[in-house]
């Protein structure tokens, strides 16, 4: 009997353990990347109506009954339900789309997939691709006739969000009676109301672009589409790029015996750009106008915009080097020019997204850094500055919401070395002292809803998990709409991540940073230092927000010190922080990571400095090799994934606007070149390199590999077959496993107990 209690209490005390032991090592590091570490109660999406103060909201009805689901608009405060579709419109578009198909459904033929456009006055859905739009005040529905749009080769790739670009959908007029699209390289419409077409342009080739984007204007100047319709749907604007000048890159798909050859115009920096030109069609005849711009390889068209008007589409002309920056508008009929306003910096002028025109058609919103921090101003159509809106130290972020009919301009800010947001809003006639809205300090993300009534926060910072709070407009809060669940999370007992502020290399600028340890770490003992890199132009990656349960905090647990700062060069701190690296990539940003470790070498006991390991891709990769080489007894392993590793690689528009040319700044471009180091490799270093990469070019691999053979130096080596810049798929996994195994083999951090 007491043999039994005791193999009993025995047992019941392995089981208690096994409740209540903490995973730790392996074993967390799995618990933390396999799924979500924390859930969401509530929700923190809400779509918004686009003309009222409410929110849009689909119901699949009871038990999934299809009969009894609706579109309802919801008030935020009141929760008050009404139906979007009352029962005459519901009845009619059911008998109109009866009609039309010949089929007789009982209910309303589209659920979560309708769209109104943008006045709120139709909708727009598809029914196993067949579409149609349904016109709320005249109660019509109709069918859109117009060929299929079919995926022009070789455009996988070409632009982030390829399947919901212009280029693979096309583009109905905003009244929807036409449609726009690409075939090969020459632009069409169809009338969509008898399904006519009518060929705009006929001289299109592979190497004459219309209507159809090149490769370098959506990835460096986020400039997605190519064709643009006028708001009376009377006239479409396209660019004409001529790529006869540009290098066509080979990419090779060989994992085939019969390997395919992949020709991409590509303008490599300090070469020949594409000449991109402006035209303005007539609907339907296809009479053109090409606008006055002075179009040469050395300047840039981007963000064309209609006026409300139709009378004028108005677009910023860049320089080659993109320190001037000119707001034009020219006349929709006769293609004749006026300048708005004209931005020029010593360095480069960042383009913006803040250009909104005002309804009272007398002016419009612009945002600069003029005066070294983004703000926001409102000018006339002559050029003349209204009124300055913000002003101080802390950048505009960007505009969120701008409210004419009660005055306010609603805009995102940044704060504490660009690791925090604040939501804010000020008067558009300038008058008054801006207001804070948010006042948490935090990461804040804001949905505001089109009548500027409402608006949705979602925050968190290193102490808070994520937040969601419906808001007034004026900041009173109304209530919790979401709030992440930790129990997960709490159960691990992790280390909180530690914020350490370094200096940079010039000893005067503070970085931030954080520092992530093992759950369960030992003080006494030392662990390997990893760092995670990207610090190219245009990034941001220190922020106040909750990472107790980020990615790097899972990579911590595998035994290792995880490091992360932000060196100069970055966005959200203005643009003398931003311009450090003017004409110096890899140079600056590397001594700035470099000063940040030995910081925390030299605070930290137990980090171990003599196993230090970087990884990163793309820029990352490239500052990753760059490590091995330019700093080799700082730096011991690396894993540097799509690296660039000479800027003569790269293109034109990102490599220049940082660099300027080969010709203009040679010894920048030596002294940031990976090949410029190849005989100071000591440590062990993983090139990592997807095979039809269109972004950063394998050559760039090849060219380091060539130069670290000649200098005899030993190095490993991954090409992912088909894959392009971002690595995913079993491919992605593969190298994330591959990167942690390297890491492993090479750093041998200790098992965590």
């Amino acid at each position: 009997m007491r043999i039994k209690l005791l193999k009993s209490f025995i047992l019941c005390g392995l089981a208690f353990g096994i409740i209540f032991a903490q995973p730790r090592g392996k074993a967390l590091y799995q618990a933390m990347t396999s799924g979500s570490p924390t859930t969401m109660s509530g929700s923190s999406f809400m779509r918004w109506h686009p003309t009222e103060a409410a929110t849009l909201v689909f119901e699949s009805g009871q038990q999934g009954k299809t009969e009894t689901a609706q579109w309802y608009k919801v008030d935020p405060v009141t929760k008050v339900k009404t139906l979007l579709f009352d029962e005459t419109h519901r009845t009619t578009i059911i008998r109109q789309y009866n009609d039309i198909t010949g089929l007789g459904v009982q209910n309303l033929p589209f659920s979560q997939q309708m769209q109104f456009n943008d006045a709120g006055t139709s909708i727009f859905f598809k029914v196993e691709k067949r579409p149609f739009v349904y016109d709320l005040k005249n109660r019509k529905l109709r069918e859109l006739k117009h060929p299929e749009v079919k995926q022009q080769p070789g455009t996988d790739g070409l632009m982030r969000n390829m399947p919901g670009s212009q280029l693979w959908n096309g583009e109905y007029s905003p009244d929807y009676n036409w449609f726009a699209y690409v075939v090969d390289y020459d632009l069409f419409v169809a009338d969509t109301r008898n399904g006519k077409t009518y060929r705009i342009t006929n001289d299109g080739s592979e190497n004459i672009f219309n209507g159809r984007p090149n490769w370098v204007y959506p990835e460096e100047f986020d400039q997605l589409t190519a064709y643009w319709w006028s708001p009376d749907s009377k006239r479409l604007a396209f660019y004409r790029s001529d790529e006869s000048a540009v290098w066509k890159y080979p990419l090779v798909r060989d994992n085939r015996p019969e390997a395919e050859l992949e020709l991409q115009s590509y303008p490599k920096a300090g070469e020949p750009n594409p000449t991109v030109k402006l035209f303005i069609a007539e609907i339907p005849t296809g009479k053109k106008v090409e606008l006055a711009t002075n179009s040469t390889a050395d300047n840039y068209l981007v963000r064309p915009t209609w006026t409300l008007d139709s009378k004028e589409l108005t677009f910023q002309r860049v320089n080659r080097q993109q320190n001037v920056v000119e707001l034009l508008a020219a006349d929709a009929k006769k293609g004749t020019l006026r300048t708005i306003l004209t931005e020029q910096e010593p360095q480069f002028v960042n383009l913006q997204d803040d250009y909104f025109q005002l309804k009272e058609g007398k002016s419009f919103l612009w945002s600069s850094e003029r005066s070294g921090y983004r703000q926001l101003y409102t000018y006339d159509w002559q050029g003349n500055v209204l009124k300055s809106l913000t002003n101080g130290t802390k950048p505009v972020q960007n505009v969120v919401r701008v409210d004419e009919k009660n005055g306010y301009v609603y805009y995102m800010v940044n704060d504490n070395m660009g690791m925090e947001t604040i939501f804010m809003r000020t008067k558009l006639n300038g008058t008054g002292v801006a207001q804070a809205l948010t006042t948490v300090p935090g990461s804040h993300n804001i949905s505001m809803d089109q009548t500027a009534t409402y608006y949705l926060d979602t925050f968190s910072n290193f102490t808070t998990p994520t937040i969601s709070n419906l808001h007034k407009a004026d900041g009173t809060l109304i209530e919790n709409r979401a709030t992440a669940k930790t129990d997960k999370v709490d159960g691990w007992k992790l280390e909180k991540p530690e914020l350490v502020i370094v200096k940079a290399a010039d000893k005067t600028t503070d970085l931030p940073g954080i520092l992530y340890r093992p759950a369960g770490y030992n003080p006494a003992k030392k662990y390997p230092l990893l760092v995670s890199v990207y610090g190219g132009p245009h990034s941001k990656a220190i922020r106040n927000n909750y990472n107790m349960a980020s990615n790097l905090q899972a990579l911590a647990q595998l035994g290792y010190i995880v490091w992360h700062v932000d060196n100069r060069g970055l966005v959200g701190r203005g643009k003398a922080f931003e311009t450090a690296t003017y004409r110096k990539l890899g140079l600056v940003d590397l001594d700035d990571q470099t000063a940040a470790i030995k910081q925390v070498c030299a605070q930290f006991s137990f980090v171990d400095c003599s196993r230090v390991g970087i990884y990163g891709h793309s820029y990352g990769g490239y500052m990753s090799a760059l490590a091995l080489l330019r700093e080799p007894e700082v730096y011991h392993v690396g894993v540097a994934g799509a690296p660039v590793t000479d800027w003569r690689n790269y293109d034109t528009i990102y490599t220049e606007r940082y660099m300027f040319t080969p010709q203009d700044n040679k010894s920048g471009y030596d002294e940031g070149a990976t090949m410029t180091y190849a005989k100071n490799l000591k440590g062990k270093l993983l090139l990592v390199h997807g095979t039809i990469d269109n972004n950063v070019h394998p050559g760039n691999t090849m060219q380091l590999i060539e130069a670290l053979v000649k200098e005899g130096k030993k190095f490993d080596l991954m090409m992912y077959p088909l894959n392009r810049h971002g690595i995913g798929g079993p491919s992605g996994k593969h190298y994330n496993t591959l990167r942690l195994d390297y890491f492993e083999q090479h750093l041998k951090p200790e098992p965590v107990e």
